[in-house]
């Protein structure tokens, strides 16, 4: 107890320190785009004012998902609340403001640059950082099927479906090419399944299915982006068949590279912690903790590789190592506190996301209702033909957990489309960038409001076990943990006995 109460004004500090961290990531997108041709600042009243609209958006949306948890209301979720609270918000700014008052109207439009490079990060370390590392790496090969063949699957289903109900059959105002049909194909692939996934952590669901859903998700986004990147690498230029395999070799090229990224920062960062004194001072350690991390995935980034592959097992390899280097202050409050930037960060997102349907002016608000209404059943389909048969082939090579038809349902329900899909769909380089940005957008509103709302009703509809307390198998033994902890932990940690966050 005296060492929680001493613990507790550090993270009270920590926390105030999250907090400003958010507010600043805003407030540097802010003052990017608020920079007109001139290189003049809009009125800083403005700027203010729109700052803390987005503050207030925060705290309704904690504030209602807290109402939630209480009420135990099923059908709505807190990704949900931001994104419907950044609809409203966008609504009002839209038609109730002036058009002098340029800054606002701004303010509420999703900046790519903001998402990846600030955003997106902590996002995906937390999840490496509090990951339980046994359940992933025992479900690994699942997760790298249906993250690798799951996704080239469905980017040839929707690219090839979509082309055939846009340019053979007519059926959308705007006649989709072959290449803009991939390249759409290629970024609705990118499932971003984070209020379902919240739901199964909270339920408890079977560690083997929150596994593949987790893992695939990270992954397969990882590989959505590098395929995407490639194809618009060819707008402009003769498009051909073989291209997709050079899509391939890139991505294994841009996944190893980044792969070892992550590695390498992340034994750097244990080495640190172990040969010196950092836990004298554990503000100073915190704060090398969270620049070790950011520096994994903009190193990765800047070398065009897989930042989020780079970021995510930075996460893993600083938890499995650096973690044991760390003061037991600093154990406890790295924790919470990524736990808590991540959670801002990602209600950050689902607010602009609420916040773009009413960000654009009228000439870039295309929706071609034809393309909208058809994609829906089209990333349903291909989400069956990339689940359902790769799951019969895993089933086929196993003695053992076999996965059942309810967990694969499951997990054909779980392929949310999310901010990813609409950050790539911002910078679509053909004429198509329109009906694909608001299709995007409004496919991922869909998903993540409705497809969302109904995952605990699914849940129970398949009989799917909840309440279970999930363990981490990583404290099995076998012979790659016997050799772990022989040889390499000795290196590159000093504390025993190993711990784990």
């Amino acid at each position: 107890n005296t060492q929680e109460c001493t613990i507790a004004p550090k993270m009270y500090k920590t926390y105030k320190w999250i907090i400003t961290f958010a507010i600043m990531c805003i407030m540097v997108q802010k003052v990017v785009s608020q920079t007109n041709t001139t290189g003049d600042l809009d009125d800083e009243s403005s700027s203010s004012f729109a700052i803390l609209m987005m503050l207030g958006l925060l705290i309704i949306t904690f504030f209602v998902g807290y109402a939630l948890h209480l009420t135990q209301f099923p059908y709505l979720h807190e990704a949900g609340v931001a994104v419907i609270a950044g609809m409203i918000v966008g609504a009002v700014v839209r038609y109730a403001f002036t058009d002098s008052q340029e800054t606002i109207h701004r303010a509420i439009l999703f900046d790519q640059e903001t998402f990846f490079l600030l955003l997106l990060p902590p996002i995906i370390f937390e999840s490496g950082y509090s990951m339980k590392r046994g359940n992933f790496f025992n479900n690994i090969g699942s997760i790298a099927l249906y993250a690798l063949l799951g996704t080239l699957i469905s980017m040839f289903s929707i690219g090839g479906l979509i082309y055939l109900v846009s340019n053979t059959l007519g059926w959308t105002s705007f006649q989709m090419t072959f290449l803009d049909s991939m390249i759409y194909g290629s970024l609705l692939s990118a499932t971003d399944p984070v209020s379902v996934l919240s739901i199964f952590s909270s339920l408890n669901v079977d560690k083997n299915l929150y596994s593949n859903v987790f893992g695939e998700s990270v992954l397969n986004d990882a590989i959505a982006i590098v395929l995407y990147r490639t194809l618009t690498h060819y707008v402009g230029s003769e498009f051909e068949f073989n291209t997709i395999f050079l899509a391939i070799g890139d991505f294994l090229l841009s996944l190893g590279g980044s792969f070892l990224i992550g590695l390498i920062v992340g034994l750097l960062s244990a080495l640190l912690f172990k040969y010196t004194q950092m836990s004298k001072i554990p503000s100073l350690e915190l704060c090398l903790l969270t620049c070790y991390a950011f520096c994994a995935y903009m190193f990765a980034e800047g070398l065009r590789l897989s930042g989020i592959v780079s970021i995510l097992f930075c996460g893993i390899t600083m938890a499995h190592y650096t973690y044991n280097n760390l003061s037991r202050q600093s154990q406890l409050v790295s924790r919470k506190m990524f736990q808590v930037l991540a959670n801002i960060c990602e209600t950050i997102v689902f607010v602009y996301l609420g916040l773009a349907i009413f960000g654009y002016d009228e000439s870039e608000q295309q929706y071609d209702i034809g393309l909208i209404f058809l994609s829906i059943p089209v990333i349903f389909i291909s989400r069956a033909v990339n689940i359902f048969p790769l799951t019969g082939l895993l089933n086929i090579t196993r003695s053992d957990e076999k996965i059942s038809l309810p967990y694969a349902t499951m997990m054909w329900f779980s392929g949310l489309r999310g901010a990813i899909a609409f950050a790539l769909a911002l910078e679509v380089p053909t004429d198509a960038h329109i009906v694909i940005r608001t299709s995007t957008l409004m496919i991922v509103i869909f998903t993540v409001i409705i497809l969302g709302g109904l995952t605990v009703p699914m849940l129970k509809l398949l009989k799917i076990p909840m309440g279970i307390k999930i363990e981490d198998d990583y404290t099995r033994s076998n012979k790659w943990i016997r050799f772990d902890r022989k040889y390499v932990k000795p290196i590159f940690t000093r504390n025993k006995p190993y711990v784990f966050p």
